[in-house]
């Protein structure tokens, strides 16, 4: 690493968006992971924020913060090609997340990396997260599983040979195990080997065994099977036609594997991914509404700021006061509403908790009991059919309060307000249905929009768009799911997948 030049001015994103003593909006940066790289396309400037240097493992002022020392020394030189053509393609479409290697004091790690334009300012900014683990856990598998190919002594495989003419399959002692079956059998007919796949796959199998006797067609295909000993496990089928001097097939002979582990560590990389995915769209949409949103109130604040230094009488000055006042009131409730947001991510570790949902429901009824007697609402709850679920007791009376409150909330001005609540099982999973006879939701309008930060849909002077945004974040940090059905001047119905 080269040293800083102290003549460039190595501006930290922090303080170039939340100057004026704002230390609160950049700790929530901080808290949040999120490395934020920022570049002026006017002239090549670049921003980092303190997360950024964090990820590195440097302080502001170790290394010099600039786009061509961020090219030259951060970026490692076989990633240089994807990263500048993503960075240019940010203007013409919304282009895909990258992986790249930085250099760390620790040496070079892998992050994943997002862009986001910036239309109006003519900026771009990027956000990495460092998946240096899974990326490291994706490239042990590849070469585990190249080990897989290469030594076929250590790979569980057996032998099938299917005959046409007496519809009896052989299996060698390797295939035989692989089944859990007595070893000192020597053939079963073929149904008997299908019914060892599960319903979905026996199907398929039959198909391919139909298709190769008729046209000689190899097959290579994965099944999953229920083993003598009732296991479960993921298994692959190769095949290959046996043909006579006529061309017609009499027999097929095959391999069956034992693929359960490589399947699984597959299905795992997979949610891995997709988490990382999903986490990086939320940082990149943390920092969208951090650098726009928010820059808006501060540049509000510093105006009105110069405007009461210059007033000249009283009057002015106290006008313009109050307007200050109310904007800093503003943004000291968005720093809120991000700190709550900030806190998903950190309290999703702590430990579950049986809850009772009646119990629950009486404590959150009770805070809200004045709301519910001014509008005169009646709320019925029915937890009969599920009366507890093991969960984090701070979430659940979040998503209750947020639900019941927006019911209240958003009522019809015609008639009074009818609150239904329930849980229920289906499907091994535990479910909560809040229910209400509201104003309702234009969802062919709105249905996209509806759990998206500081969205309103309603002239409520108490709307702000946040409790749907929150509890959405906080089902989903616990793996689970919200969906909505509503119809304008209707109702609305919110069904939450708990567990």
């Amino acid at each position: 690493m080269s040293s800083p030049n102290n003549d460039v001015e190595s501006p930290i994103f922090e303080s170039y968006l939340f100057g004026n003593g704002n230390s609160n909006l950049a700790e929530i940066l901080n808290i949040a992971s999120a490395g934020i790289w920022q570049l002026k396309t006017d002239d090549k400037k670049s921003i980092w924020s303190l997360g950024f240097y964090k990820m590195l493992g440097y302080q502001p002022g170790e290394i010099q913060c600039s786009y061509n020392s961020f090219l030259e020394e951060v970026l490692y030189y076989e990633d240089h090609d994807k990263f500048l053509k993503s960075l240019n393609n940010v203007w013409t479409s919304s282009g895909d997340a990258i992986d790249v290697r930085l250099l760390t004091k620790k040496g070079y790690r892998w992050f994943q990396c997002d862009f986001q334009k910036d239309d109006t300012a003519g900026n771009i900014v990027g956000t990495f997260v460092n998946i240096h683990h899974f990326k490291i856990s994706q490239l042990q598998l590849a070469i585990d599983n190249q080990l897989i190919k290469e030594n076929s002594k250590l790979i569980k495989m057996g032998r099938w040979d299917f005959d046409v003419t007496t519809n009896k399959i052989t299996l060698s002692k390797e295939a035989l195990e692989i089944l859990d079956i007595a070893t000192d059998i020597n053939d079963v007919d073929i149904e008997q080997f299908i019914s060892f796949f599960d319903l979905q796959s026996r199907q398929k199998l039959r198909t391919a065994l139909e298709t190769c006797i008729k046209s000689c067609r190899p097959f290579d295909l994965d099944f999953k099977l229920i083993t003598a000993g009732n296991n479960t496990i993921w298994s692959k089928i190769k095949a290959i036609a046996t043909i006579d001097h006529y061309g017609k097939c009499i027999s097929i002979k095959g391999v069956i594997q034992d693929i359960d582990v490589s399947k699984k560590n597959e299905h795992q990389l997979k949610s891995s991914l997709t988490n990382v995915n999903a986490e990086n769209k939320r940082l990149q949409n943390f920092a969208y509404i951090v650098s726009h949103n928010l820059r808006s109130y501060v540049g509000n604040l510093e105006i009105m700021v110069n405007l009461h230094e210059e007033a000249e009488n009283i009057e002015d000055k106290t006008e313009i006061f109050g307007h200050i006042k109310t904007v800093s009131g503003t943004l000291s409730t968005m720093i809120q509403h991000l700190n709550e947001i900030v806190k998903i991510d950190k309290e999703k570790t702590s430990e579950k908790t049986l809850i009772e949902f009646d119990l629950l429901f009486k404590n959150i009824f009770n805070a809200l009991q004045a709301n519910v007697q001014h509008a005169g609402a009646i709320v019925k709850a029915d937890f009969t059919k599920c009366r507890s679920v093991q969960y984090l007791p701070a979430y659940l009376e979040s998503i209750f309060h947020n639900l019941l409150s927006n019911s209240l909330k958003y009522r019809h001005p015609d008639r009074n307000p009818v609150i239904k609540i329930e849980s229920k099982i289906e499907n091994g999973h535990v479910y909560l249905v809040f229910e209400d006879n509201g104003v309702g939701i234009d969802m062919e309008k709105y249905g996209d929009k509806i759990f998206g930060m500081y969205q309103t849909f309603h002239e409520n002077e108490d709307a702000q768009g946040i409790g749907l945004y929150i509890t959405r974040n906080q089902i989903e940090a616990l793996g689970g799911s919200i969906r909505v059905e509503s119809v304008l001047n209707s109702g609305t119905r919110f069904i939450i997948r708990l567990t």
